[in-house]
């Protein structure tokens, strides 16, 4: 005969061992996925949450050859007003020196290895470079892959955009003063796309224009005002990995992102001080990863987001000392070693910072 004591008291020890178990399994998935998910996370590295250090600034000076730096009273810093900047495949990086009128180029240690051009509007020659983009990044196996990378300049204050080999050798140039197709009347960043289309950003007739990578006009976008696809001076133009356009519109405080046609998608930000806001967005720059990184000039810092906007952390005080800025503006990332270069143009120098531990 079965003592029903017995079978209830065996039933209640089979019911709490099952769920034992199932709290024993349901506990280490937990964590894991948990665990998972804050390495995947876009700020994580190495186990800890990840902030950016200063490691250096880049000197002209530190080099083994004469510089060829003009000879100019005013300009008694090394590196005076820089603006636009990039890294190549190599590490290598390339500054416009707005004060000299001249680029530079320095090596992944930040030596000086080469500089061109001089004042003037001769082929080569330049009024105030701003942008400047080196296209052997956007080598992706498209039309360009077969192509040699090549350098393109905005040259400003001459109202056109410049195009070099990489050794800086003048190819050819386009552009005038206008307000017509593929004229300028303030040209002021430059990027592209995965096909070779070049895109400049225009401050004073506030527009985003398209170019085949020779110069001919594609196409053209944008008007003065606060609406979607509407500019008050867009800085920038930056082209992320899946050929979306950002758009820095630094007066309405926000970066608006479009198709390469032109259409609107998205934007974010707003005016402010606090985190994902801005009071005056200049240059946009992407890591191997996706994550758009912002110069935030009038707050005095860098932000970074993920590739649709969510902000994820921020450096940068007003200042002269390491890490702090007076007007940062331009702003490149090495994909290899996640060094981020940042134009410190008030103060004039750029600064260097790394991944680092928080």
């Amino acid at each position: 005969m079965i003592n029903s004591s017995h079978l209830s008291r065996n039933v209640n020890h089979l019911y709490h061992y099952k769920l034992f178990q199932s709290v024993s399994l349901s506990i280490p998935i937990c964590l894991t996925l948990l665990i998972l998910g804050w390495l995947g996370s876009p700020n994580f590295a190495f186990g800890q949450m990840q902030n950016y250090t200063f490691l250096m600034s880049l000197d002209p000076q530190n080099s083994d050859e004469d510089s060829n730096q003009e000879d100019d009273s005013t300009n008694t810093d090394p590196l005076p007003q820089p603006e636009g900047i990039d890294v190549d495949s190599e590490g290598n990086v390339l500054v416009n020196d707005v004060g000299h009128n001249q680029i530079n180029l320095f090596d992944n240690t930040g030596k000086l290895i080469d500089t061109w051009g001089s004042s003037g509007d001769s082929p080569g020659q330049f009024s105030h470079p701003h942008g400047n983009e080196n296209d052997d990044d956007k080598q992706r196996g498209n039309n360009t892959s077969n192509q040699q990378a090549s350098i393109y300049i905005v040259d400003q204050n001459n109202n056109r955009i410049q195009k070099f080999t990489t050794n800086g050798t003048f190819v050819t140039m386009w552009g005038d003063e206008g307000e017509g197709d593929g004229q300028f009347l303030h040209p002021h960043g430059v990027d592209l796309d995965s096909e070779g289309n070049v895109y400049v950003s225009d401050r004073d007739q506030p527009s985003i224009q398209k170019f085949s990578t020779d110069g001919a006009f594609v196409k053209k976008w944008g008007s003065q005002g606060t609406f979607e696809g509407q500019f008050i001076q867009p800085w920038d133009v930056a082209v992320s990995s899946d050929d979306r356009i950002f758009v820095p519109d630094h007066g309405n405080d926000r970066v608006q992102i479009f198709s390469p046609d032109g259409e609107f998608i998205t934007s974010w930000g707003s005016s402010g001080t606090g985190p994902g806001q801005f009071d005056g967005p200049a240059v946009v720059a992407f890591d191997s990863n996706g994550s758009a990184y912002v110069t935030d000039s009038g707050n005095q810092r860098v932000q970074k987001f993920s590739n649709d906007g969510t902000f994820i952390t921020e450096w940068g005080e007003e200042g002269e000392g390491e890490g702090q800025f007076s007007m940062p503006e331009g702003l490149a990332i090495d994909s290899v070693s996640g060094k981020v270069y940042v134009s410190d143009t008030s103060n004039n120098k750029v600064q260097v910072f790394v991944p680092s531990l928080k």
